[in-house]
């Protein structure tokens, strides 16, 4: 009996132990640098947007925030490496609430999107539209419509991706105009942008307005819900009476599991990172909304967010259930 006490007390005086050593490694937490995934290529909105907030972080924690690229799939390649990875706040991914509500409904994914991942923290909205040329023979969206519903298959356009919201818009117009033009899905914003400059396509629809905003495309139309204020007269998917917008976020996520309190830490650091002014000349150039939406907010978003987006798609005839289930 003594000897059973014995070897209890040893095992309790263990499990202590570890609670304290792991209670400890969280309140120093970082000790080591962090690896950051983006899901979108080298220059877009996301790449761009996650190296000026890692960079603003790293300062914060004294501990190196590492920005590596795992693209393809809309976005989904990475989330689906984040999915695999040891939730100890030591490796993340930059993303979006496209990868997690949208791409999964068409089709099926490694990962289940409401189940697989810590939503740690969401940092800017989406102000994305349709671009062109600035010598593109279309002057205004009716314009490419008309062209499109005369010359049916000939018009093209790119995105960062089929299952996109710039790609579904681009769909919906397209069915309520009884039109077809020709998806051209490129494995991020900026090559796909890059294609329209360069004349490899009519149009890019993409979710960074940079280059409207400096002159090197010339925008037709915004999916935002309501007017862009950077660019008034462009008109809106909802003022033009599609009824459909883009709500994408971008966010850092990190695998299921993590303690709450590195989350905390992680929130924090990249607040603070927002109040940097590296963070508004990115919003300034880029012309996106900033946000400071923390995990449990954002969790509740992207839940609620499937479910409005089930309607969609089925409404749609997009889908009759998800591809992927959600947990």
């Amino acid at each position: 009996m003594k000897a059973r006490s014995r070897l209890m007390g040893l095992g309790v005086s263990v499990f202590v132990m570890l609670a304290v050593l792991a209670s400890a490694a969280v309140a120093e937490y970082p000790v080591k640098p962090i690896t950051m995934y983006c899901v979108f290529s080298p220059g877009g909105t996301g790449d761009t947007s996650i190296r000026v907030l890692a960079a603003e972080a790293e300062k914060i924690f004294g501990q190196p925030i590492m920005v590596v690229t795992k693209d393809g799939g809309t976005g989904t390649v990475g989330l689906a490496l984040l999915a695999e990875a040891k939730p100890d706040g030591y490796t993340l991914s930059m993303g979006t609430s496209t990868g997690i509500v949208r791409v999964p409904m068409a089709r099926k994914v490694t990962y289940k999107p409401l189940a697989s991942f810590t939503n740690i923290y969401a940092y800017a909205a989406v102000a994305s539209g349709l671009m062109v040329r600035p010598d593109s023979p279309f002057k205004t969206f009716k314009d490419l419509v008309e062209y499109a519903r005369q010359n049916p298959g000939k018009v093209t356009y790119s995105t960062l991706g089929a299952g996109s919201p710039m790609h579904l818009i681009m769909e919906v117009i397209a069915m309520k105009e009884k039109i077809n033009w020709v998806h051209v899905p490129y494995k991020g914003t900026a090559p796909a942008e890059i294609a329209a400059m360069g004349g490899h396509v009519d149009a890019v629809s993409a979710g960074d307005m940079h280059n409207a905003l400096n002159g090197q495309l010339r925008p037709l139309l915004m999916h935002t819900k309501d007017p862009y204020d950077r660019l008034p007269d462009v008109p809106t998917t909802m003022q033009l009476g599609y009824n459909c917008y883009n709500d994408t976020l971008m966010a850092v996520y990190g695998p299921a599991g993590m303690d709450p309190a590195v989350v905390k830490k992680l929130e924090d650091a990249l607040e603070k990172a927002q109040g940097m002014p590296a963070w508004k000349q990115w919003l300034d150039q880029f012309g996106c909304v900033s946000l400071k939406m923390r995990s449990a907010e954002y969790t509740k978003f992207l839940e609620e967010a499937w479910d409005r987006e089930i309607e969609i798609q089925k409404a749609l005839r997009l889908i009759t259930e998800p591809a992927t289930a959600p947990r």
